[in-house]
């Protein structure tokens, strides 16, 4: 290789040895620790594509925010060691006791649920969740665990949305696709 070749290559191997990933450039990914604890259901509401269609407010017609004596309150519980989740709730139609499980992948910033359940396609849908995973932006400082408009749009069944807004299924499509907005906080909301 020629001399003047050899001075420019050189400080270009050098340049992409350095920027292998492992420079610290990245931040941090959160771990089991940082996020374990349990949290309140604060908000959770399902918003339609289509702005026609009224927001379904979970906390409200699905869920029972307020569950009687012997049942716990709607949570969702990060282990402390693994890499796992709970979302347990009381259902207001028949005050019949939810869990859904799963595995938590994490980020440097947020966590991301891979909602499994022991009847994976009926209890997610009831409660107007994403079937397959729900990204949460976690905040240390406040404790929250948040998700917005950034969630992909899914869909859910036409009857479980129905009855969760309240509204007719008159005219409705079999599928009703939007996004979830949620709010959890380690305190009290």
């Amino acid at each position: 290789m020629r001399p003047a070749i050899r001075m420019l290559v050189l400080p270009i191997a050098v340049l992409a040895a350095a920027c292998d990933g492992g420079g610290g450039t990245e931040p941090d990914r959160l771990t089991p620790a940082d996020v374990a604890g349990v949290y309140q259901m604060c908000r959770l509401r399902f918003t339609p594509s289509q702005s026609a269609l009224p927001v379904a407010d979970v906390l409200v017609s699905v869920i029972d925010s307020t569950p009687p004596a012997g049942k716990p309150e709607p949570t969702l519980t990060f282990s402390g060691v693994a890499a796992e989740f709970e979302l347990v709730y009381t259902r207001q139609s028949d005050s019949f006791l939810q869990q859904v499980r799963g595995d938590v992948e994490f980020g440097s910033g947020s966590v991301f649920l891979y909602i499994t359940s022991q009847i994976p396609s009926n209890i997610p849908q009831e409660a107007l969740l994403p079937s397959g995973h729900l990204d949460l932006v976690f905040n240390a400082a406040t404790g929250r665990l948040t998700a917005g408009s950034e969630v992909g749009t899914y869909w859910v069944r036409r009857s479980d949305y129905t009855r969760a807004a309240g509204i007719s299924p008159e005219g409705l499509q079999e599928r009703i696709y939007g996004h979830i907005s949620a709010e959890f906080a380690a305190g009290a909301c």
